[in-house]
């Protein structure tokens, strides 16, 4: 996707102004940020991201689209600014956040959790989320592999991590598991 990136005082701008609509519509909705945009918006850690991944949680789905398609239009965004594509990607309790971070009359934001963030990024271990991966073992203090896969099989029970995206994250941690000791 291709557009204006969005560092976090861009987001909240966007934010504060689809959440004047949804007053104006007299919807209430919440959303779950997930992904790069969590990172921004919770942590200050990613300056900017494309788009903000999230799941939707409001009776009146249609009209918060409709207004998050006016948001775009209005600041020169991309339509896709605010979606739910990572939605099939988000884990079982996407809805455990590390917080609200923007909470209008209408409209609050909350990031999703650090340790369903990792549990994301690990899932996807596309080139572009290794530095994600490696400020998030940094933030949560995981240092093993084993602890790794603790956290992606809490966020996404029965569905383990497949083995290419173990060797990833193994070697974003140093390399494979060895026997005996090692030194940092």
């Amino acid at each position: 996707m291709s557009g204006p990136l969005l560092d976090r005082g861009r987001m909240l701008a966007a934010f504060a102004l689809l959440d004047q609509r949804l007053a104006l519509r007299g919807v209430v909705a919440e959303v779950h940020v997930v992904g790069g945009a969590a990172m921004s918006l919770a942590w200050e850690e990613r300056r900017t991201t494309r788009d903000v991944d999230a799941v939707f949680d409001t009776d009146g789905h249609g009209t918060l689209v409709r207004e998050i398609h006016w948001v775009a239009d209005h600041l020169a965004l991309p339509r896709s600014w605010l979606n739910e594509q990572a939605t099939m990607y988000a884990p079982v309790d996407h809805r455990s956040s590390e917080g609200t971070v923007f909470d209008g009359s209408n409209l609050r934001v909350a990031a999703a959790a650090p340790a369903a963030v990792l549990a994301m990024k690990v899932r996807a271990s596309r080139p572009t989320d290794v530095a994600d991966i490696v400020f998030l073992l940094g933030m949560l203090d995981v240092r093993a592999i084993d602890e790794v896969i603790a956290i992606h099989d809490h966020w996404f029970p029965g569905d383990p991590l497949p083995k290419a995206k173990r060797m990833i994250v193994e070697d974003v941690l140093g390399g494979p598991p060895t026997s005996g000791t090692h030194s940092d």
